[in-house]
């Protein structure tokens, strides 16, 4: 399994793939998977993987106002545990 690492300086946006739209607009790439892991305390998210369709690992460290459907970072951890597939927009 290929670990990749993305530390990121700009906008991050998650979004439930299902409902997702087009993202920003300077957008560099994205990641779409599950949330397989989520670090932190339960207000502050350290960093977050997501695993990919190909078994590639992507690791997150949000910025300052990161949110998950216009929800807080932590939200993420319901998407560890409900599988629900999200897309990382970064």
């Amino acid at each position: 399994m290929k670990k990749i690492s993305r530390t990121l300086v700009g906008m991050i946006t998650v979004a439930v793939i299902a409902s997702a739209g087009s993202g920003p607009a300077e957008s560099e790439g994205e990641v779409s998977g599950v949330v397989s892991e989520v670090t932190g305390d339960l207000t502050v998210v350290e960093s977050f993987v997501v695993l990919d369709a190909d078994g590639d690992s992507h690791k997150f460290a949000p910025v300052e106002g990161m949110t998950v459907m216009g929800g807080p970072a932590g939200h993420l951890r319901d998407h560890v545990i409900s599988g629900e597939r999200v897309k990382v927009i970064f």
